[in-house]
């Protein structure tokens, strides 16, 4: 998900009015290259954006070039593009870092023109965000949201030994696939890690999910000692993003405290009724276990398990305005099955405790 919210503003009018006068006709069955971003190309991935998207994208960034040149100066995001030999952008994908962890990066936003969508571009491009730029930045590790109202970003990510290792459901909204047919419901992200580097740790697991994962871990290949929680004492150190045109709140809790209870309903109430909400905690925390006693009590349920996130490790916790639609999700594989089935199942059991 992104870092800021699109909303009808004077700056986003602006942005798709500039877009419109730069259209043009790219040919079909051009021959391309994978190459990592180069300034040049920062007009072609904003064209992209809006070819794929419309103005519905929920992040208005990605529709200024000026802003995409800036972030690829960065270590904020690596861009890479399937570029025509006549300097057309047909495809790209990126690897972003949006968590505390600098070592940890997201592989997102993997587009190709509808015209270059039956090439080997989509494949190519996945291969390279994440086979070979993973090792090539030294990360720690790499994730994906891949979509569930079809298969194929969880299948690219499985055959390169990415493991899903939650589930975030109806998250992302319907109005950003209105030009690729529409969906009904907002669609739901499979979690999906990599872990190319990583030492034994320790965690404190809540004890409802300790042994869903702990399978998890082993699956990733990660040594982690379960110690017990502890109770909230201090103060919640959190950060909070708001997405309110498109019904997302999340926080991300480094530190839980005694007044955690009274922040969350706080953030509760900035988010509005109608908002999923997410809460990314920290499972080196040793408050971490009563957090999510709390959090249950109030109607959330599961979401993943988040490895590296705090440089320790991560989990979300996750509550929907509505039952989510459990059978409307497109899912690549057992093991993704085995997830919906695990958080449908403790959904209904904090249904339960409202």
């Amino acid at each position: 998900m992104g870092l800021d919210p699109v909303t009808k503003s004077t700056q986003l009018i602006k942005l798709i009015e500039r877009l419109e006068t730069e259209k043009k006709t790219i040919e079909p069955d051009q021959d391309a290259v994978v190459e990592l971003f180069r300034d040049e190309d920062a007009l072609g991935v904003s064209l992209l954006y809006y070819e794929v998207y419309g103005d519905r994208f929920p992040v208005q960034h990605v529709y200024d070039p000026d802003e995409v040149k800036r972030r690829n100066h960065t270590d904020e995001q690596y861009t890479l593009v399937a570029r025509t030999t006549g300097g057309d952008i047909v495809g790209m994908i990126g690897l972003v870092c949006n968590c505390p962890n600098q070592k940890v990066y997201e592989t997102a936003q993997l587009m190709v023109m509808k015209s270059y969508r039956k090439t080997w571009l989509a494949g190519e491009l996945n291969r390279y965000a994440l086979g070979e730029m993973p090792e090539t930045l030294n990360l720690s590790a790499i994730f994906v949201e891949a979509v569930c109202n079809h298969p194929v970003s969880q299948v690219m990510a499985h055959k390169q030994g990415l493991c899903a290792t939650g589930l975030e459901m109806e998250c992302m909204p319907a109005a950003v696939y209105s030009k690729e047919g529409g969906v009904v419901r907002n669609v739901s992200l499979l979690l999906m890690f990599k872990v190319l580097s990583a030492d034994p740790a320790s965690v404190h697991l809540p004890e409802p999910y300790g042994e869903f994962m702990l399978g998890l871990y082993g699956q990733l290949g990660l040594q982690r000692k379960n110690l017990p929680g502890e109770d909230l004492a201090g103060i919640t150190e959190s950060d909070e993003f708001l997405l309110p045109d498109a019904g997302i709140a999340r926080i991300t809790v480094k530190k839980t405290g005694a007044n955690f209870g009274r922040v969350m309903q706080d953030f509760e109430a900035a988010a509005g009724e109608h908002s999923l909400i997410q809460v990314y905690l920290n499972l080196g925390d040793p408050g971490c276990p009563r957090a999510v006693e709390l959090l249950r009590k109030y109607g959330y349920f599961f979401g993943g398990l988040l490895p590296l996130w705090f440089e320790s490790d991560g989990m979300i916790m996750q509550k929907l305005p509505e039952e989510p639609d459990w059978k409307g999700l497109s899912l690549h594989d057992g093991e993704a099955e085995s997830m919906l089935a695990f958080l449908r199942q403790d959904f209904q059991e904090t249904r339960n405790k409202e």
